[in-house]
C-alpha cells in the first residue's frame, strides 16, 4: 500500500501565518507543493526554507485553476490540501489517525472528509466546524471545481458516488477571525471574484449560493432572501449545502421579523434534518420569538439529542450542548420554573465555563430568586472567567 502524501497549497502574502502552518505539518508530509500567485512579501522564501516546490503563476481570479496546478505538480500517491490560515492539529489521534487511514484504505475509497474548525471573533471565543474532502488520492480524474468556493468532493463522486468516506482528522483554520477578515478584505474580494464568475454563469446555483452567503455574512438579509428563496425552492438535499441553505433563509426571515415564516421552513425540513442540532435550536429560537416556551423546550430536546452528530453539517460550537441547554434555561425562566432554570445553566458551564451568557442568566436568577447560594455552588465546581465576574458585582 502506497502512504506518500502530498501537501498542496496555493498561497499570496502569507508571510503571517505560512510558517505557523508548515511547522505543523511537514513531519506529516513527503513533499510540499505552493503555488504562488503573485507575492511581495516574505512567502516564497519561507516556503523554499521547509522545502518546498514553489510554483509561480499569474493569479486569473480563479480558485480551482491555481489549486489544480498544484495537484499536477504533486508526485505521491495521496494529496493533502491546506490552506496557509489553516493548521494541521498536532495530537497523536491525528498522526494515528493518518497513519491509520492511509495504509488500511480500501481500493474503492478515493478520498476523506476532514473536519475543519474554524475560529471565530476577535480571539476564537466561538467555532464553526464544517467537513471538507482535503485528503484524497492523486489521480487525474480528481481536481477542484469552481471559481470560488472551490471543492474537489463533486470530481471524485462523479465516478465513485461512495468515494469519499469519513475520518477523524480535525484542521483549525484562522481565516475567519476578525482581524484576519478586516487585514484581507476578504467580503471585497469575494464580491469581486463572485460577480465575475456570474457574468459567465448567470444561472449556476453554487455561485448564486455563495453571492447570497456574502450578503448574508454581511447582514444585508433582503438582498440574501432574494437568492435563498428561489434556491431553496429548486434545490435538493443531494446538493452539497443544502442544509446550511435551510438554516439561513430561516434564520434571515427571523432577521426581517417574520418568526412564523422562518418557522415554517424549519419545521418543513425537520424530518430531513432532523439530526442536525442547529436547525433543532433555531425552531426552539423562534419559538420563544413567539412565546411558546413550552414548545421551545420540544425542539431543545431534540437538538440535544442531535448533539453528536454535528459535526456532519455547518455547525456553530455549542448547538445541542452548552448553547442549547442556556437557551432551556431561559425557557424554563419564562415558565418560572427557577430550578430547572438553574440546572440548565450549570449543566451549560460544566460544558463551556467560559459562556458568558449562561453565566449572566444563572447570576441574575439567583439573584432575583434570592438564591445566592446559586451562585456559590457553580463557582465552587467551575472557575469563573473574568466576564463572569464583571457580571456578578451587580447581581
Amino acid at each position: 500500500m502506497q502512504t506518500g502524501i502530498s501537501l498542496c497549497m496555493i498561497v499570496k502574502d502569507e508571510a503571517r501565518s505560512l510558517q505557523r502552518c508548515l511547522d505543523a505539518i511537514q513531519d506529516v508530509v513527503d513533499e510540499i507543493i505552493v503555488v504562488d500567485t503573485g507575492s511581495t512579501d516574505e512567502t516564497i522564501h519561507i516556503a523554499r526554507r521547509y522545502g518546498a516546490v514553489v510554483i509561480s503563476a499569474a493569479w486569473t481570479g480563479d480558485f480551482s485553476a491555481a489549486r489544480n496546478l498544484s495537484l499536477a505538480a504533486a508526485t505521491h500517491p495521496w494529496i493533502l490540501v491546506l490552506d496557509a490560515d489553516e493548521v494541521w492539529m498536532q495530537t497523536e489521534h491525528n498522526l494515528a489517525e493518518m497513519k491509520r487511514l492511509l495504509t488500511s484504505s480500501q481500493d474503492d475509497v478515493w478520498g476523506y472528509w476532514i473536519q475543519v474548525t474554524s475560529l471565530l471573533g476577535m480571539s476564537g471565543e466561538e467555532r464553526v466546524t464544517d467537513v471538507v474532502c482535503r485528503l484524497f488520492r492523486n489521480d487525474p480524474r480528481i481536481a477542484f471545481q469552481g471559481m470560488i468556493h472551490e471543492e474537489v468532493a463533486s470530481s471524485i463522486l462523479s465516478f465513485a458516488p461512495w468515494g469519499v468516506v469519513d475520518s477523524g482528522l480535525e484542521i483549525i483554520h484562522y481565516g475567519y477571525l476578525e482581524h484576519v477578515i478586516v487585514g484581507k478584505n476578504k467580503p471585497e474580494r469575494n464580491m469581486r471574484l463572485i460577480r465575475s464568475a456570474l457574468q459567465e454563469s448567470p444561472d449556476q446555483p453554487e455561485l448564486l449560493y455563495a453571492m447570497a452567503a456574502e450578503w448574508f455574512q454581511q447582514a444585508r438579509y433582503d438582498e440574501a432572501l432574494k437568492l435563498l428563496q428561489p434556491l431553496l425552492a429548486k434545490l435538493t438535499p443531494e446538493c452539497g449545502y443544502h442544509s446550511d441553505l435551510v438554516l439561513k433563509t430561516a434564520y434571515a426571515w427571523r432577521e426581517r421579523s417574520r418568526p412564523e415564516r422562518a418557522l415554517a421552513i424549519v419545521e418543513e425540513w425537520r424530518p430531513v434534518y432532523a439530526d442536525f442540532p442547529d436547525l433543532l435550536e433555531l425552531g426552539a429560537v423562534l419559538e420563544l420569538d413567539q412565546g411558546r416556551d413550552a414548545a421551545a423546550l420540544d425542539w431543545l430536546k431534540q437538538a440535544k439529542a442531535a448533539a453528536s452528530t454535528a459535526s456532519r453539517y455547518t455547525s456553530v460550537s455549542g448547538a445541542g450542548t452548552y448553547r442549547s441547554l442556556t437557551l432551556e434555561g431561559m425557557a424554563h425562566e419564562r415558565l418560572g420554573c427557577w430550578q430547572e432554570a438553574a440546572k440548565a445553566y450549570t449543566a451549560a458551564l460544566a460544558l463551556q465555563p467560559g459562556s458568558l451568557s449562561a453565566w449572566q442568566r444563572l447570576l441574575l436568577l439567583a439573584a432575583a430568586t434570592g438564591r445566592p447560594n446559586a451562585i456559590a455552588s457553580a463557582a465552587q465546581r467551575i472557575s469563573l472567567p473574568p466576564a463572569a465576574w464583571q457580571a456578578l458585582i451587580p447581581a
